[in-house]
């Protein structure tokens, strides 16, 4: 049930609305907070439907957000309110609303046959004799919390895991190698927990958890980056035969100025998993500061808007360059962080994260 009363009346009124709104359409809350069974099995709301002539109860169970294992939580305890129906004269129908419903807890209750409503006005009605399935976005201001885990320090930590994806890892493991606090380590991986993207064993400090699901990181990483603008990165023109003459350039300047730095993007995915016959253009991200300006120095990088051949990313601390390989005494950024890299640049470099997903982000 919701904390706020307020909030779960919203979404009632919304529900009642969104059946009003359909052909021959209309309904009404009949109980709030209705007992069931004699030991105290209750739902949320019971609401009264007709649509088209056809009869219909809901029994409703609410909540404020809903990711995989919410709502299979509700779904048993929604199974278990059906059980104690016998209403003969209408179609009872176990139903779930929530201010923003996540793309896999929807794809859940569609299985399980369980009707859903949410604020984007997404309803999903899965009677017999009366089907209504209306498939909406999430709802904007919601979609932000949804998304929150691929940005700043959170993002790390998925990329984390990602990368450690066939190990049982811990929170303290994870903190320390994506250099953020155990707060935000715990934080993230249990919404990740929620979203069933990671299995777990044990409990208390002892608790462990591995990826299970990297598919569907990488394609809900996607869909985030589809709405966000590329990185700001400065351009620059250095004096060089040849991409894999700079790359060995930046190497030696970034040594020299203690600058870590770790290249991306079409580069690396060259170097990585070979498809292009060549690249002529350097991305890369070196830690900020005076460091990167030595580097820079050392390089005799000269700034231009045209003809650039080495690309810096804007980047705010240590912990947004991180290292997965070294490739012919090159630093490489990881794959997954190459990949969405590719995802938001132009040309054939869509083209190079499918290829680059396909031979070392899937297996």
């Amino acid at each position: 049930m919701l904390k706020l009363e307020n909030e779960e009346q919203e979404l009632l009124d919304g529900l009642v609305d969104a059946i009003g709104g359909l052909p021959e359409g209309q309904a009404w809350i009949a109980e709030r907070e209705v007992a069931l069974t004699p030991r105290g099995s209750r739902v949320d709301a019971i609401i009264e439907a007709i649509i088209a002539g056809q009869s219909l109860q809901l029994l409703v169970e609410a909540k404020r957000e809903a990711f995989p294992r919410d709502v299979r939580q509700a779904v048993w305890q929604l199974r278990n309110h059906l059980a104690h129906q016998n209403d003969a004269e209408r179609e009872v129908v176990p139903f779930f609303i929530a201010r923003a419903i996540s793309p896999g807890a929807r794809e859940i209750l569609r299985e399980e046959k369980i009707g859903f409503y949410d604020l984007g006005g997404t309803l999903y009605i899965p009677a017999p004799n009366t089907f209504i399935y209306i498939d909406r976005p999430v709802p904007p201001k919601d979609s932000k919390a949804f998304r929150a885990i691929f940005q700043g320090q959170r993002a790390r930590v998925v990329q984390e895991i990602f990368a450690r994806r066939a190990d049982w890892v811990s929170v303290k493991q994870i903190a320390e190698d994506a250099e953020v606090s155990p707060a935000t380590a715990s934080e993230t991986l249990s919404e990740m927990e929620r979203r069933e993207w990671v299995e777990v064993e044990g409990a208390g400090p002892s608790k462990l958890r591995r990826l299970r699901a990297p598919t569907l990181v990488l394609d809900a990483w996607a869909d985030f980056l589809a709405d966000q603008k590329p990185p700001k990165f400065d351009r620059y023109y250095v004096s060089s035969a040849n991409a894999e003459d700079l790359a060995q350039k930046l190497d030696r300047a970034c040594d020299e100025a203690n600058a870590a730095y770790a290249v991306t993007s079409e580069a690396a995915a060259q170097a990585y998993a070979p498809y292009l016959s060549s690249v002529s253009q350097i991305r890369c991200r070196i830690v900020p500061g005076p460091h990167r300006d030595r580097a820079l120095e050392r390089l005799h990088a000269r700034p231009v808007s045209e003809g650039w051949n080495l690309a810096v990313i804007e980047t705010r601390a240590r912990g947004d360059v991180t290292v997965g390989e070294r490739i012919d005494e090159i630093a490489l950024a990881p794959p997954l962080q190459v990949y969405l890299d590719l995802l938001q640049g132009s040309g054939r470099a869509k083209e190079m994260a499918a290829h680059l997903r396909t031979e070392r982000l899937e297996q």
